[in-house]
């Protein structure tokens, strides 16, 4: 008597059924069968399909992170425009409303050493480097010294080129959006897109210092050093440092101990437990894989 498991493998269901068969291999029972449905959406039918590995907890993970950025932005944007009516450089509908073109050229005037632009512009210039800060990943990527991935070289080679032209960001997208204008009937068009053109966040940092280091010239009253600061480290360009996931580490169960705490309730203490890329735990590893060796009749196993 020996038993024989069959799968009907689909695109979103398993089937399954086990049978017995005697010793002329004809099967005499069924000893259970049944199905497991796997709901998939069409884009997840389709990714199936086609060999790619999915992920739902992926997909909203990328969800979850997008809002945060959001949420992020507004909280800076909101911080920002309180600095501004506090400094009276808030700007007007008109500023706000500025065609693609005026802006980039507002903010490459911003940058001109011997450019003054009045208060609201300023505040208008610093409206639109707030909503987008640049590419900023761990300093592995931005060293020179270690290898880089193909997206950060060319961010970096980015901010080469312009510094290479001594321009800023806002100079280099306002003449290239001007090279690349075209005025028709129905409107005015740019060939050149701005949102191709990632560049990282220490570029931005440096077009930031130099504008404040011009426009300080005209209002040394306003824009002095600790407006600057905050401006610059406290709102704009802020980033908060990363929490900490220590807590998460588990306790070692050799070497834990339990004691009563200010509320009466018990709590563990003691050595957290090694990585697995530790030298440590790799040794106590090989161990454990020795002292688990047996031997049967003459063979190990």
């Amino acid at each position: 008597m020996r038993k024989i498991l069959g799968l009907d493998l689909g695109t979103n269901s398993i089937g399954w059924s086990v049978i017995s068969e005697n010793e002329k291999g004809e099967p005499c029972e069924i000893l259970g069968m049944g199905s497991r449905i796997i709901p998939l959406s069409t884009d997840d039918a389709n990714e199936f399909s086609t060999g790619n590995a999915i992920s739902k907890n992926q997909k909203r993970t990328e969800k979850r992170t997008a809002r945060k950025g959001y949420d992020r932005y507004q909280l800076r944007r909101e911080n920002l425009t309180a600095e501004l009516r506090k400094l009276k450089m808030l700007p007007d509908e008109h500023l706000i409303k500025l065609p693609v073109l005026d802006l980039w050229t507002l903010r490459a005037n911003a940058a001109t050493a011997g450019h003054k632009l009045g208060l609201p512009e300023i505040g208008r210039v610093l409206y639109h480097i707030n909503q987008k800060r640049g590419y900023k990943h761990a300093k592995a990527d931005e060293s020179g010294d270690k290898k880089q991935t193909d997206y950060v070289e060319a961010v970096n080679k980015r901010f080469a080129m312009i510094k290479e032209h001594n321009q800023t960001i806002g100079q280099y997208f306002a003449e290239s959006l001007k090279k690349t204008e075209i005025v028709s009937e129905k409107g005015t068009f740019y060939t050149y897109r701005t949102k191709e053109q990632v560049f990282p966040r220490k570029a931005y940092e440096a077009e930031f210092d130099q504008i404040m280091s011009v426009q300080q010239n005209f209002y040394p009253d306003i824009l002095t050093d600790k407006i600057i600061d905050r401006l610059r480290n406290e709102i704009i360009f802020y980033q908060r440092d990363l929490k900490s996931c220590k807590h998460l580490v588990s306790l070692c169960e050799f070497e834990k101990h339990d004691y009563k705490n200010k509320e009466g309730k018990t709590v563990f203490d003691g050595p957290k437990v090694a990585p697995r890329t530790s030298p440590l735990f790799q040794k106590c590893r090989i161990w454990e894989l020795v002292n688990n060796i047996q031997l049967y009749s003459g063979r190990i196993s």
